[in-house]
């Protein structure tokens, strides 16, 4: 075997390289997984090949290696496409699918009958031409059928989910594998000294297709992240989507924020400034709930529900959930001031055990809590006036006594609750900085800069 001039062992090192590089980033992905066992086969391929070899005596063994390097490359390809189509954000057409598995039936057919032929007629076999078209007329009358048939099964399966409307990365990676297949399928009948040049150019438009796929998915990533929990999002990007959508079973701390006089509010003041307050209390309440590891899960006009626990697991959420609401009870207060109808803001904590994961909705997921906790917490903030927090009896017991030692806590007798069916101890907290004097945690800097922008849009308004 003559070792591969320069130019085919610079493709074939591009061709492992990227191969190691996207199995290396990515190897949890069955897509990746394909795409870079295709690529690996193409490298080994080349390794073991050069411009001379059509010259030399090339053993039956070798035969048999480049043509499994050859089929496993183009079966790992046409896998490629058939996972990206299985990923997509709409579900493709069975046909289509089993389009992709024709092709491959007709590869492993191809692989075989390359086989037989080697063993056959091995002298044959080893013989090319010196045309552009290296491979003889009778090899080419036996197996281009076949492999011909094999791209048209696969150019029907990505037409057909051109067709269908699927998701703008999906459709990149489609645009990919449509224009860098044929190239790199050329490299199987084309004579080899222009062998590293179409290799090369099959490489680079499949490359211009992964970028601008990890652009289109970075920019949604960037935009997502906005609508998403920081603490969601960290735990996508470290621990993967399989474990953030996992339904588990936990004990947590949900918050459930209300504000009082926002009818009112709404009522009588613009929609435009209704709108401005809403923004300025949303971004405080997520300021608040990131401070303390909580994960803001809904918004649902003036309220609020925050899960403490969860996706990210702590073992002190109870106490983390109580100081939360608290501070976000006394920052909220200067920031919901009107000239008209002064608006409050009253919270609830529940602790206890909630199944947490995503479920499938409206053609989108889900991130749920479902669980006594959640409803309860509900029930407690509505109890709440302005500037108080309700919390039920499981709660207290999981704070510390240095937490506790400055807590001003008024317990009153259970009480009953829409949903439960019996009557629920709950108490009443304020934080106080001497057993004397009640206080609210101090506003930051940023929250009275959003208060003072309130208070003008509501004046100009």
């Amino acid at each position: 075997m003559l070792w591969p001039s320069s130019a085919y062992l610079v493709v074939a090192s591009m061709m492992s390289g990227t191969a190691l590089i996207f199995w290396w980033q990515d190897r949890d992905n069955p897509a990746t997984r394909a795409l870079s066992l295709c690529m690996g086969m193409i490298g080994a391929r080349l390794f073991l090949s050069g411009p001379d070899e059509q010259n030399l005596p090339v053993s039956v063994l070798f035969q048999l290696v480049y043509g499994l390097c050859e089929g496993m490359a183009i079966l790992a390809g046409i896998e490629w496409g058939r996972r990206i189509a299985g990923t997509g954000t709409f579900a493709p057409a069975i046909w289509v699918l089993w389009l992709f598995r024709v092709a491959q039936l007709l590869i492993l057919i191809y692989m075989v009958m390359g086989l037989v032929f080697t063993l056959a007629w091995p002298e044959t076999a080893g013989q090319e031409t010196d045309g552009l078209n290296r491979v003889p007329g009778l090899q080419w009358a036996i197996f281009a059928p076949i492999i011909g048939t094999a791209i048209l099964c696969v150019t029907i399966a990505i037409a057909g989910l051109r067709v269908v409307q699927i998701d703008a990365a999906e459709s990149v990676r489609l645009q990919s594998l449509s224009l860098a297949g044929p190239i790199l399928l050329t490299a199987l009948f084309i004579h080899q000294d222009y062998i590293p040049l179409t290799l090369t150019a099959g490489l680079l438009v499949f490359l211009w297709g992964a970028v601008r796929y990890l652009l289109l998915q970075g920019r949604r990533g960037q935009f997502m992240r906005q609508f998403l929990a920081p603490e969601v999002a960290r735990l996508v990007q470290t621990e993967g989507m399989e474990r953030t959508m996992q339904r588990q079973r936990r004990v947590l701390s949900v918050v459930s924020v209300d504000l009082r006089g926002f009818t009112a509010f709404a009522r009588t003041e613009s929609t435009d400034v209704v709108m401005d307050m809403l923004a300025d209390y949303y971004q405080l309440v997520g300021e608040v709930t990131s401070r303390h590891g909580g994960t803001v899960k809904d918004h649902a006009g003036d309220g609020v529900l925050i899960l403490v626990g969860a996706p990210v697991a702590c073992e002190d959420h109870a106490q983390r959930a109580l100081v939360l609401a608290m501070e976000l009870c006394a920052q909220a207060r200067e920031l919901l001031i009107s000239s008209q109808h002064p608006l409050g803001v009253g919270a609830g904590v529940a602790t206890g055990t909630v199944t947490v994961g995503a479920i499938h909705g409206a053609s989108r997921l889900e991130y749920v809590a479902v669980g006594n906790p959640v409803n309860l917490a509900s029930r407690l903030c509505d109890r709440a006036e302005d500037g108080e927090v309700y919390v039920d009896d499981r709660t207290l017991q999981q704070i510390d006594e240095a937490m506790m030692s400055r807590l001003d806590i008024r317990k009153s007798r259970p009480e009953p609750l829409k949903g439960f069916p019996e009557p629920v101890p709950v108490s009443c907290i304020r934080a106080k900085l001497s057993d004397e004097e009640p206080a609210d945690v101090p506003m930051s800097g940023r929250a009275r800069r959003m208060a003072r922008r309130l208070r003008r849009r509501i004046s100009r308004a």
